[in-house]
């Protein structure tokens, strides 16, 4: 194996084991973390793309679920709560 099936074996290993969260890992009710561990919400709705609806002081906001992942078994966005309360 030459070295570069090496790194590229190794990128995708390691892009695999980030777990990213997908339409059937998020469910209704599953609680939301964000970047630095706090929690969220619970989540109201997922949509059919995979992002996810939470109701964040008193708005509905909708996490995009590029910005999910699977962390410990925590559903969790790289967003911070700074950025979600400016999410629409």
């Amino acid at each position: 194996m030459n070295r570069s099936s090496s790194i590229i074996m190794a990128a995708t290993a390691f892009l695999l084991a980030a777990s990213p969260a997908v339409a059937a890992d998020a469910e209704r009710n599953d609680r939301l973390f964000d970047a630095s561990g706090s929690s969220v919400a619970k989540v109201n709705q997922v949509a059919d793309d995979g992002d996810v609806l939470v109701i964040y002081k008193g708005e509905v906001r909708r996490i995009q679920s590029e910005t999910l992942s699977n962390i410990e078994g925590k559903l969790t966005t790289s967003l911070t709560k700074s950025e979600i309360r400016k999410l629409k």
